[in-house]
This record gives structure tokens, sequence and C-alpha cells, in this order.
């Protein structure tokens, strides 16, 4: 009966541990185009004076990462549409070709298009698209969703290219219908939060 008792003590200590070590790696989770993208990194900037908040696939990281997607939070661009025209100018400006789509009677407009660095092996070719509306806080939010690639040759970037047409306006879509959630304003690195003295503690999953 003793031996019965240690034993099932030791099962259950081993579950409750295992349950602690969930919650702690629980992350805020976006579901998109049939995949999960977990909060992996979060940080005020300093230009916006807003939080961005990056989700990615599991196992991917900074440097792994192929298709991510962002929270911009923009408290102080009162009009998404303004915004989306300047962000489109600026990308013009920097020799980067854009679309942008409109949508006056929703107060949104989209932005999409490709940036390639070339500078050394691998080269990095990116498909962006970007989403921006009303915040419901206050301001705007930029709603994100990028696809990277790494390339070796000529024959490797036709192929992205080939695939991007295939399945941009896929993506382009389903980001236009996506409903962003809140704003997570706390600092997270490598998808743990960095908790300090103030900040609101009660994180839930976004599913």
């Amino acid at each position: 009966m003793k031996k019965f008792l240690v034993l099932a003590l030791f099962i259950l200590s081993l579950t409750v541990g295992f349950v602690q070590a969930k919650e702690k790696n629980t992350m805020p989770v976006i579901k998109f185009a049939g995949a999960k993208y977990y909060l992996l990194y979060s940080a005020k900037s300093s230009e916006t004076g807003g939080f961005l908040n990056e989700y990615y696939k599991a196992n991917q990281t900074y440097a792994s990462w192929t298709e991510l997607i962002g929270i911009h939070h923009y408290p102080t661009a009162f009009y998404p549409i303004e915004h989306a025209k300047e962000f489109n100018e600026y990308l013009n400006k920097n020799g980067v070709v854009s679309n942008i789509e409109i949508d006056d009677t929703n107060n949104t407009a989209l932005i999409y298009f490709i940036i390639m660095n070339d500078a050394k092996l691998p080269i990095i070719m990116e498909f962006n698209i970007f989403k921006y509306q009303k915040s419901p806080v206050c301001g705007s939010i930029g709603i994100q969703y990028a696809r990277r690639y790494r390339l070796n040759n000529t024959f490797e970037i036709n192929k992205a290219k080939k695939d991007i047409l295939k399945k941009g306006m896929k993506y382009i879509k389903r980001l236009d219908k996506l409903k962003p959630p809140s704003i997570i304003e706390l600092e997270v690195e490598n998808g743990k939060y960095l908790l300090k003295e103030g900040c609101n503690n009660d994180i839930k999953n976004l599913d």
C-alpha cells in the first residue's frame, strides 16, 4: 500500500509539473490560412509610441522564419487611409513598386509589395501585405503578413515570383478578412514575457 501511495504521488507530481510548464509556454495565437502563428516578439516603438507584436509559426525564429504576422499599433495615426498613403509614398520614393487598394466605405487600405536584398547570398525576397484600419482603442492598426524566400540563383528567384503570383491574391483576400487580436502591450522576447512591475499579467490565449 505504501509503495502504491509513493507511486501515485510521483505521477501526480509529474502531472502538475507538466501543467505548469504548459501554462508558462502558452502564448497568444493567431489562426490564419490554416496555420497557427504564436506571439514571439513584442516591443514598444520609440517612433510611433505603439506596440509591435510579431507572430511566427511553431519552431521558427527571427533568423529562420518563412512566414509571419505582425500587428502594428499607431496610436496617433487617426486616419488609416492617409497613413497607408504615406507608407505607399515612402515605398515608392525608395524604389519599391507597391499596390494600394483603398476602401472608403470601411475606412481601410491594403498595400502589397515585394522587397529583395541581393547584396549577398542567400538572396532574401519578401512578399508583404499590410492592411490599415481603425484601432478599437485609439489611432490605427496595421496588420501585416510576410512571406520570406531565401534564394541562391536566378532559377530560384523566378520560381519564388511564380509562387507569389499563384498564392499572393489568396493571402491578400484572407488578410483582408482577418480579425486582428488585441494588441499585447507587454514586452516579449523569444516567446517569453518580460513582465515588469505595474504590467497587466492577465494574459489569455487568443484563438
